[in-house]
């Protein structure tokens, strides 16, 4: 049997304090640590939507994207000696 975690009051106070300066993922880590119970960014983004809380002001998705974009044209620039227009 699989113990499915149970959102409570003690979320929901972790969810309200912090919904103006963490993202989803940074609240989903922050429930975890303070109550042990563990939700995903899907849960804790449903709460915040139910609650009427705002999405936070940063945005955390573009980073890998700029990282991964980063890294390859530092590729093509070692491969090539500069950049390549094809990119």
């Amino acid at each position: 049997m699989r113990f499915k975690a149970v959102w409570n009051e003690r979320c929901s106070e972790i969810l309200h304090r912090n919904a103006r300066h963490y993202t989803n993922n940074e609240i989903a880590a922050l429930i975890e640590a303070a109550t042990g119970l563990r939700f995903s960014v899907f849960v804790v983004s449903r709460r915040r939507a139910a609650l009427g809380l705002d999405h936070s002001q940063r945005k955390d998705w573009p980073a890998p994207i700029t990282r991964q974009r980063w890294l390859r044209s530092r590729s093509v620039k070692s491969k090539h000696g500069r950049r390549s227009s094809e990119c």
